[in-house]
Order: structure tokens, then C-alpha cells, then sequence
């Protein structure tokens, strides 16, 4: 199986990764635009409690209690997702793990891409929004969604270089791409539901150009390889050739 996960990552999810990061480039350039000159924004917000959690997690003692349970939270979410059975939940300051019926690349991979406390953050704002008058508020929010998306990204980068079962069981190459991949997709969508004034037309669009770059390059790499094997071929032929006649 990893052999075919790896030819996966090679030749879909890594092409991808680069239509992606081009689409999301298109993103950035026109949140920039369209924030330019603004007194407030809800990026400026988030990006805050981005970099609010930065300095906390360079300061202060890293809580890894709390990440090992949101890891582990995570993989039994995604298992109910996929409407499987978690029958053991285990969390300790050292590590943790769960014992399912089922196990699949979206679940193992699950805590890297997805980042539970802003969506627990997300889903007690919009409960409690029932009750409490946030409207004017929506600042903390944004800060909140900034600082635990931080935290998602800070501790996915401390963890990975580890050696991972969730990663090293679908393969190293797999695994980043898919990773990178939906991490991105993820962003992109955030900060187009974030940003007033945003769509989804300049995400759409950019995946439109990036696919046509790749396409293009694509064309030209075969051109490439297609004339240097026939340089190489034609040179062999001859070579031989010399040397039987």
C-alpha cells in the first residue's frame, strides 16, 4: 500500500499542491487588496491572536497536555465522521491514543490538517450567540479563531519532524503533501468567509491559472525529456554502430 500511496503523492497530490498554492496566492494578493487603507479588520484580529500565541508559545511552558488531547479528540472525531466506533480515548502529558474499528487516511491524518479548537471555538460562539448579544464583539472572535489556529500550526510543526505512526504508515511523501494540501484549502476558505467583500471568484480563477501553468510546464518537461532520450538513443545508435561497421 505505500508504494501505491507514495506514486499517489508524486503524481497527484504534489501537482495539486501546486495549483493550490497558487490559488491561495490569489487569495492573499486580493485580501491585501481589499484591506489596504482599513482601520479594522477582521484579519488584523486574527493575524493578532496569531502572533499573540506565537509569544506565548516561545514564553511560556507549551501545554502538550492540551494538544495531545485535542491530537487524539481529533482521531475520534474523524472516526465518528466516518461512522466508526472509538473504544478506548487515552490522554496523558506523554502521549495518548485512541482504539477504533476503523482506520483510514483522513482519520490518521486528521489532527495535522484539521484544527479542533478553532472549530470548538467557532461552534461555542455561534451557541452562545443565542443567549448573549456578540455582535459587537466579533473582535474576540477573530482573535480567538487567530490564537487557536496558531496553535494547530505551531504544535503541527513541532510534532511532525517526530516520528509519527499517523504520518510514517501512509508515507512520508503522502503524508506532507495531503497535509500541506488540505491545510491550505482550509485557510483559503477561512480567510474568504473571513474577509468582507471576498469570494470565492479569485480563489476559482487562480486555480483555473495555476492548473494551465501546470499544464504548460507539463508540455514542455515532456518536450524536454522526449529530446533528450532521443539525443541519448540516437547517440547510443550511432556508437554502435561505429563499432560494429
Amino acid at each position: 500500500m505505500k508504494w501505491q500511496k507514495f506514486c499517489v503523492g508524486l503524481f497527484f497530490l504534489l501537482p495539486i499542491c501546486f495549483v493550490a498554492s497558487w490559488a491561495s496566492g490569489c487569495v492573499f494578493v486580493s485580501a491585501g487588496s481589499i484591506l489596504w487603507g482599513r482601520e479594522f479588520s477582521p484579519l488584523l484580529c486574527f493575524s493578532s491572536g496569531v502572533v499573540a500565541w506565537g509569544v506565548l508559545f516561545f514564553v511560556l511552558p507549551r501545554p502538550v497536555w492540551l494538544y495531545v488531547f485535542g491530537h487524539e479528540l481529533t482521531h475520534a472525531i474523524w472516526v465518528w465522521v466516518f461512522n466508526g466506533c472509538v473504544k478506548e480515548f487515552k490522554v496523558t502529558s506523554s502521549g495518548g491514543h485512541i482504539r477504533t474499528d476503523k482506520v483510514n487516511c483522513w482519520i490518521s491524518l486528521a489532527p495535522y490538517f484539521f484544527p479542533v479548537y478553532s472549530f470548538i471555538v467557532a461552534w461555542a460562539w455561534w451557541l452562545a450567540s443565542f443567549w448573549f448579544p456578540l455582535g459587537a464583539h466579533m473582535w474576540v472572535l477573530y482573535g480567538l479563531l487567530g490564537a487557536t489556529w496558531g496553535f494547530h500550526v505551531s504544535f503541527t510543526l513541532l510534532t511532525i519532524p517526530m516520528i509519527q505512526s499517523d504520518i510514517t504508515e501512509n508515507g512520508w511523501l503522502f503524508s506532507l503533501s495531503f497535509i500541506y494540501l488540505a491545510n491550505l484549502i482550509l485557510l483559503s476558505v477561512f480567510l474568504i468567509a473571513l474577509i468582507p467583500g471576498m469570494g470565492f471568484h479569485d480563489w476559482f480563477c487562480g486555480w483555473v491559472e495555476g492548473g494551465q501553468m501546470l499544464w504548460k510546464g507539463c508540455i514542455k518537461l515532456y518536450g524536454w525529456v522526449s529530446a533528450a532520450i532521443s539525443f541519448l538513443v540516437a547517440t547510443l545508435y550511432f556508437g554502435l554502430a561505429g563499432l560494429l561497421f
